[in-house]
């Protein structure tokens, strides 16, 4: 199958926002994204990027069903780890379904692990829904190991409201 992977530019931000989309319909959660094509945009491609991303992009013979050439990403950013230096943190893979099992979320995961390595990283860390089976059984052949079994860590977070209230809290 013919594809690249590549860094995103701007002319993809609304074929990537209809794969946030597609994802997150995916992991049945469409009803919690509050991200913008505009947003992407300022965060991923201002003076100070938050982040990074790779698309797999398809000839235009070969597009998705909907018509689309961008048939997959991966979201990327610079974290720290204090016990082992900068770390590469995954936030996103994904891949449209019709375009599975063509080695496309292997090529996104092997030049994300080459950018981990160009900025120093010691890991690529990154998050899967306990229920996707198929994703850890993908991830685990790539070597990844479930921190969250093997090490007993949890991850959490703290959002919205509780954020502010915290903020709130702090001294001046």
């Amino acid at each position: 199958m013919s594809y690249i992977i590549r860094p995103w530019v701007t002319r993809d931000l609304k074929d990537i926002m209809h794969l946030i989309r597609e994802s997150a319909a995916f992991h049945k959660a469409l009803d919690q994204v509050t991200t913008t094509p505009e947003i992407l945009r300022d965060d991923g491609f201002g003076k100070e990027a938050t982040f990074g991303c790779l698309v797999a992009e398809v000839p235009p013979e070969r597009t998705s069903k909907n018509g689309h050439t961008i048939v997959g990403y991966q979201f990327h950013y610079l974290s720290y780890c204090t016990w082992d230096g900068p770390i590469l943190f995954g936030e996103d893979l994904y891949v449209v379904p019709e375009f599975r099992g063509k080695g496309i979320g292997t090529s996104l995961m092997n030049k994300v692990a080459k950018i981990a390595l160009e900025k120093g990283c010691s890991q690529f860390r990154f998050i899967s829904a306990q229920w996707n089976q198929p994703a850890m059984d993908f991830f685990t052949r790539l070597g990844a190991v479930n921190v969250t079994t093997q090490d007993h860590w949890h991850l959490c977070h703290i959002d919205g409201e509780h954020v502010r209230k915290l903020a709130e809290q702090s001294r001046k």
